[in-house]
């Protein structure tokens, strides 16, 4: 599989990522580091601009962040125990079974899955954890705003949608996952507390909108003013929530 997107798209929403994507739960964390083997070394893959590498350098004593986008890693916040790398998820560059733990969060969708499974393989202890993460849609507004967010996610933006979000919605169950799998627990979620300015920053990075720079600014206005209709006058901020989803599995 290869992504519909190059590499220089990443790079032009960098920015965008890093003020605007959700960071994951430390709940999360915690039960990534119950499953690993052991809490050395952990490969944060296709990590953007870190939004799991911190949360990963919590439980495990040396992260390896890797994003193929250099305007990515340098978005992403320094920390004593993440070592940032421009690298294909592919090719890492890094030692045969180095590795207590293999982590792509909100990303698999865009890699070479057949070949990254290898290189995952490859450098993966013995019992290393390898874990595909991502998030369904938002859920947990009023009534109307929900009709809204799953109207424009599933209908108004069907056609623009890249063909890889297809995995997405398929909870990457139809992707090879190279052993034997189980889906992440079902009570993983992302809460949020957000204004209409930070949903409306975190629709603007969806890929829908973001490959299609001339029409995006247009429907991202047009959004906006729908948006504003429908947020509670009475609040400033909404409880939503991301549940997370994937699967994950443990080397032989």
């Amino acid at each position: 599989m290869s992504s519909s997107l190059d590499h220089g798209w990443f790079d032009a929403v960098a920015e965008a990522y890093r003020s605007s994507r959700p960071c994951y739960p430390k709940a999360l964390f915690h039960w990534l580091a119950q499953q690993a083997p052991a809490h050395h070394c952990c490969w944060d893959v296709a990590c953007g601009s870190g939004q799991a590498s911190v949360g990963l350098a919590a439980e495990f004593d040396r992260v390896e962040a890797s994003d193929l986008s250099p305007a990515q890693i340098a978005a992403a916040p320094a920390h004593p125990r993440i070592r940032y790398r421009v690298a294909s998820a592919e090719a890492s560059g890094l030692e045969s079974s180095s590795v207590d733990a293999v982590v792509v969060a909100q990303a698999i969708h865009w890699l070479d899955v057949p070949r990254f499974n290898q290189e995952a393989r490859r450098v993966l202890k013995p019992g290393g954890l390898l874990v595909w993460l991502g998030y369904d849609p938002l859920q947990g507004a009023p009534e109307p705003l929900q009709r809204w967010l799953d109207e424009l996610y599933h209908e108004r933006l069907q056609g623009l949608w890249p063909p890889e979000r297809v995995h997405v919605n398929q909870r990457y169950a139809d992707l090879p996952f190279p052993v034997s799998s189980r889906p992440v627990p079902p009570n993983l979620r992302i809460e949020l507390n957000w204004t209409v300015d930070q949903l409306l920053g975190f629709i603007s990075t969806w890929s829908a909108l973001r490959r299609r720079e001339d029409e995006s600014p247009a429907l991202m206005g047009e959004l906006q003013q729908e948006l504003l209709v429908l947020w509670p006058s009475d609040q400033k901020h909404l409880a939503l929530q991301l549940p997370l989803m994937g699967r994950w599995g443990l080397l032989p």
